[in-house]
């Protein structure tokens, strides 16, 4: 008669060398699924955090403009943007003037993100802001330039790559998932106005 240790070491069964090595594998491929995924939220943020910050650019140099009623080109704070770098010109000292020791660089390229222009935009473009607050080129004319920011390449822009960063006639800033429709503007109406017009004649000016 076979004795009850006998059946114990019969019913007891190891691992294989397969099992272990398909184990192993299973192992090393969810960890690596983990690691893209981590790696692409990582690239996302990043992104977003460009696009946020550029945005931001505009949104300063705007309100420099409106504060100092800019009404130069001289004068006007902007932001010039190109591929790799973009740079904030504001009049941080407060002497009144536009100086190079006023200008904020950024650059975006070591972070493997990218900025292209947009529907009509070519880069390089400077949006200068006037004393309205309102986008305007070098010669005071109304634009609405449109910036494209991206992982890596904007050739295919969808809302997990890139992000739209749109600067209105009027001045305002609209982020927006890079595959978004831009929409149109049309440029800020302006009412010229006589000088003398509308003061009562009851006021005097000493």
């Amino acid at each position: 008669m076979r004795s009850p240790h006998h059946y114990n070491r019969n019913r007891q069964h190891g691992v294989t060398l397969v099992e272990l090595l398909v184990v192993i594998i299973i192992i090393a491929v969810v960890a690596t699924l983990a690691l893209m995924s981590r790696g692409s939220a990582n690239s996302q943020f990043q992104r977003q955090n460009v696009a946020r910050e550029l945005k931001v650019a505009f949104e300063r140099a705007r309100f420099d403009s409106v504060k100092r009623r800019a009404d130069s080109a001289a004068t006007q704070a902007k932001v010039l943007v190109d591929a790799g770098v973009y740079t904030l010109t504001t009049d941080i000292n407060l002497n009144g003037t536009l100086e190079s020791s006023d200008d904020i660089a950024k650059t975006v390229s070591g972070q493997n993100i990218v900025i292209a222009g947009s529907v009509g935009t070519t880069l390089p473009v400077t949006v200068r802001f006037n004393q309205r607050g309102e986008a305007v080129d070098s010669s005071g004319a109304s634009i609405s330039p449109v910036f494209l920011v991206c992982n890596a390449s904007c050739s295919s822009p969808t809302t997990a790559n890139s992000n739209l960063v749109i600067v209105t006639p009027t001045g305002t800033v609209n982020l927006l998932a890079g595959n978004a429709t831009v929409p149109t503007f049309n440029a800020p109406p302006v009412t010229n106005v006589a000088v003398g017009t509308g003061i009562s004649n009851m006021v005097s000016v000493p």
